[in-house]
């Protein structure tokens, strides 16, 4: 006659249960943490209805219960995982190691802005809250300021840029139109960082005065054909494009200037001519008669052929 060993139909059961909720997982939007969350509980339910079955159709009057020890020993190791998956779910552990595993690295097109200029605008900012992000600004003889790029990013959880207010602040005051980009939104925990990065090119209208100011970005400026005055103050490092620009002057003031020697440039200091880290001086191209004044910035070379 065989004996009834309570487990050995808890455990059986118990992976059936587990293969089924796995199976639907491959045909339904069913995480993992979720089945086994789901699973746990039901192995204790099924060893308790076990143990019951057994106490009612035993015939003995003392039943005495007869475990199968391998299977609860097994049922016990599966249940204490899924206890430890809770726990790690409700600390939030378990969400950080799951989105850290699910990260991705998207580019894509930053939505385009485009901005009709009013007679009243004078004058254009431009300001970043993104540091380390290059940035390419040209000039245009369209009364339009646009702005248009890529962003590139690694994360965890898929967040578009899905409208220009999502990653640029515009705001007029007065004569003056303010344009800030905005640091892109990111995540950062002890197990992994969430980072995004855009690529952007701004089209500013050479009939406006231009000041840009206290960037973290590297940029690159061709101004082309220029009809008012620019400003770059503080910026790390400028690359100037003087190829389309024939009437201009541009003025440096405590910035470090490369590759001098292939340019006219004159020094209010003439000693300074020959010292290796030259900061001040000018170069005219033409008539001079729009400028670029560059001053409290870190390096600047020159494209001019």
């Amino acid at each position: 006659m065989r004996t009834w060993r309570v487990g050995t139909f808890s455990m059986g059961l118990s992976l059936v249960f587990l293969g089924v909720f796995l199976l639907f997982t491959q045909f339904f939007d069913w995480k993992i943490v979720t089945v086994l969350k789901v699973w746990w509980p039901i192995i204790l339910v099924i060893l308790g209805i076990e143990i019951l079955l057994y106490l009612f159709s035993s015939k003995q009057e003392k039943p005495y219960l007869s475990f199968d020890l391998f299977s609860i020993i097994i049922v016990g190791i599966i249940g204490s995982a899924g206890i430890a998956m809770v726990f790690l779910q409700s600390s939030g552990v378990m969400d950080i190691v799951e989105q850290g595993l699910k990260r991705e690295e998207v580019t894509s097109d930053l939505p385009e802005f485009n901005y009709a200029m009013k007679d009243d605008i004078k004058r254009i900012v431009i300001e970043s809250d993104n540091q380390q992000n290059p940035i390419t600004i040209e000039g245009t003889n369209d009364d339009v300021l646009s702005l248009f790029g890529t962003y590139r990013a690694v994360q965890s959880k898929k967040k578009d840029v899905l409208k220009p207010e999502d990653y640029l602040l515009v705001s007029q005051k007065g004569d003056t139109l303010f344009i800030r980009l905005k640091q892109l939104p990111y995540r950062v925990s002890e197990f992994y960082k969430d980072y995004a990065s855009m690529n952007t090119t701004i089209l500013v209208p050479t009939s406006k005065k231009l000041d840009i100011v206290d960037l973290q970005n590297d940029i690159t400026v061709n101004p082309r054909d220029l009809k008012n005055n620019w400003t770059i103050n503080n910026v790390p490092q400028i690359d100037l494009i003087l190829d389309e620009t024939k009437n201009v002057k541009v003025s440096v003031d405590d910035t470090l200037i490369n590759n001098r020697e292939q340019e006219d440039w004159e020094f209010p200091n003439k000693e300074e001519k020959h010292v290796e880290e030259i900061t001040t001086a000018f170069l005219q191209k033409g008539k001079g008669g729009s400028s670029i004044y560059i001053f409290d910035s870190g390096t600047l070379d020159i494209t001019n052929h």
